[in-house]
């Protein structure tokens, strides 16, 4: 008995050997990444680049993807598109990857995306959030993350129901600040007709001195404030606005990324409180087995709690592989199919399930908004009075056919 288990067992572990070495020999599917790794937005670039290993060491160590390994190559875009743009093309032309991914500045994703037709790359986005990316139903490019429209469309109907009439804007002066505020506040005019906007503020990215837009604010006496502002500019205004006392002063402040990680770790006990956040992940909002699998295998490798950006990378990769493993290929027109194919590809993400729509490529998903309490347990605020909208209430017309 012992001798054919014996026997059984070499030969199983030459196998996996064998395995091994066939994957060691063949050449690794590249997947250039491109970040923010500098200034006030580079937390969310070390942070999706994490997200995006650990995902591709668990696909190395199952296999690979076509008996090949994956191998990641993460450049600094700057959130500048000139940047963003010349580092797509070296990642292409000289370290000849097979996709690109990640990207957190909106405007590097619309100057990015022409690079796909032009090279037949395809480019999987997982954080820049402006809606015309998807609207311009380009053929190789997917979304798999939320976009900023299906935030501000929820962020609306929570203050639709909330009796505040006096709103305030202050958000980036850039295509993703603008977007945002104008899908909120037209979706809150459209089920509340008695909405006032008494002022709207645009810092610039990377602003150093808020005083004249918070002092602006105050004396234009809003009720509740929307924003878009994000990472260390969120931080940046929090730390100045509680200088000035701002967040006594108005009823309510409304931030669709918020509560991201890379934003109230940093504040600690600065953090507003009371305020209504959301996050497009929120690693304490699922006590499902994928979520809790995920969380304890990010917090093992990488010491910290994983952010919605490292999620959503974490996520966008594992789409991706199983896009390459339905199309059995790396061919950016059989991937294009993979996506689209069975009604939209559809993964169920740690934060959920995550529906690829196949006319424009966008992916639609459950979102999470609570309002920041103090907590015993982490050293940042956390959400309560947590609500979750549907998947079915994100979906918005497509433009594309």
């Amino acid at each position: 008995m012992n001798r054919t288990f014996n026997r059984y067992f070499g030969l199983m572990l030459l196998v996996v050997v064998a395995a091994e070495l066939v994957l060691a020999q063949q050449p690794p599917i590249k997947i250039g990444e491109l970040n923010v790794l500098s200034g006030s937005f580079a937390a969310y670039g070390k942070s999706g680049r994490q997200g995006a290993q650990l995902a591709i060491d668990e696909i190395n160590a199952s296999g690979g993807l076509l008996g090949r390994k994956l191998e990641l190559i993460q450049v600094d875009d700057q959130a500048k598109p000139d940047v963003g743009v010349q580092e797509a093309k070296r990642l292409i032309l000289d370290e000849k990857v097979n996709f690109l991914v990640g990207i957190d500045s909106s405007s590097v994703a619309l100057a990015v995306a022409p690079l796909t037709n032009e090279y037949k790359t395809p480019l999987v986005v997982m954080h820049g959030a402006t809606p015309a990316l998807t609207e311009q139903c380009n053929p190789y490019v997917f979304r798999t993350s939320n976009n900023a429209r299906m935030d501000a469309n929820a962020a609306a109907d929570l203050a639709a129901k909330l009796p505040y009439k006096r709103w305030a804007n202050i958000g980036p002066d850039y295509e993703y600040g603008h977007s945002s505020w104008n899908d909120f506040i037209a979706r809150l005019k459209e089920k509340r007709p008695d909405v006032e906007v008494v002022g709207e503020q645009w810092p610039k990215g990377g602003e150093s001195n808020y005083t004249p837009y918070i002092t602006a604010l105050v004396q234009q006496r809003p009720e509740a404030v929307f924003s878009a502002l994000w990472a260390g500019d969120l931080v940046t205004f929090v730390r100045q606005s509680n200088a000035f006392g701002f967040f006594k002063q108005i009823k309510l402040f409304v931030d669709p990324i918020g509560a991201a990680l890379e934003s109230i770790g940093p504040l600690g006990k600065e953090a507003p409180l009371g305020e209504l956040f959301s996050t497009r992940y929120w690693f304490l909002q699922s006590q499902s087995p994928t979520n809790k699998k995920f969380v304890d295998a990010y917090h093992s490798k990488w010491g910290e709690w994983p952010s919605y950006n490292a999620e959503e990378h974490y996520a966008g990769v594992q789409m991706l592989a199983a896009a390459v493993r339905k199309a059995n290929s790396l061919d950016a027109d059989a991937i294009k199919k993979a996506f689209e194919a069975d009604a939209g590809l559809t993964y169920e993400a740690p934060e959920g399930k995550k529906w690829m729509r196949p006319a424009d490529h966008q992916v639609f998903e459950a979102l999470v908004w609570g309002y920041t309490t103090p907590s015993n347990d982490y050293p940042f605020v956390v959400l309560k009075d947590i609500t979750m909208i549907p998947e079915s209430d994100t979906v918005y017309p497509t433009k594309c056919k």
